[in-house]
């Protein structure tokens, strides 16, 4: 005879949660490890960021919060989950590496939305795009010209679209097929377009951290 919960006919049992649980060396806490970072320890160059979350060897996690951090310095989280004695950096290297981290994968989410012909580039096409209601964030080039910048950041702002200003013209050039220089690109709503957000949210919460 079993003993517990009964299924009703027709119905199915739960599949179990395969997603692996870590343990956040600074808060201890347990959980699915999305969002959070991980860590490992290169002989010769100490604790290194793996910004892939894939690098072989034994990684230690936690939550992208300075607190946790601080308390996994303090209170020896790096060496227990290590199993072994090692030189910790400061703080601020520790939040150098995830803010350095945080801008490849921005950099590596809006190749991939070029790539994927799921931007605008061009002033003509984003000013059409933006009439259009098709483009959730905007891409502005932080060197573009001051009219440049008034015109499509109170367009924006009055509907509401994330203004992100990290490249320069040349280097939005560079990865919009190799143009000479690109003054903005407009990115279209989808996946691409909330990868994008979620990593440059990501980098600016990280960017704070160093002004406080």
């Amino acid at each position: 005879m079993n003993v517990g919960k009964h299924t009703a006919p027709g119905e199915q049992n739960p599949e179990p949660s395969h997603t692996p649980q870590r343990t956040c060396v600074g808060c201890r806490e347990v959980g699915e490890p999305a969002g959070w970072e991980r860590f490992v320890y290169v002989e010769g160059h100490g604790l290194i960021h793996d910004v892939r979350r894939k690098a072989p060897g034994r990684g230690v996690w936690v939550h992208a919060d300075p607190h946790c951090l601080q308390k996994a310095l303090e209170r020896g989280g790096f060496q227990r989950s290590l199993k072994r004695r090692v030189e910790l950096p400061q703080l601020s290297e520790l939040l150098a590496q995830l803010r350095e981290g945080a801008r490849r994968r921005l950099n590596e989410a809006l190749q991939i939305a070029l790539r994927a012909r799921a931007t605008t580039p061009g002033q003509t096409f984003v000013k059409e795009a933006m009439r259009n209601d098709t483009i959730v964030v905007l891409i502005l080039a932080s060197d573009a010209g001051e009219s440049t910048r008034t015109k499509f950041t109170t367009n924006a702002q009055r509907k509401g679209i994330d203004v992100i200003e990290l490249w320069t013209g040349d280097e939005l050039g560079q990865m919009a097929k190799g143009q000479a220089y690109v003054s903005v690109i407009g990115v279209e709503a989808g996946p691409h377009a909330e990868r994008i957000v979620k990593h440059w949210k990501s980098l600016e919460a990280l960017s704070a951290t160093s002004k406080t």
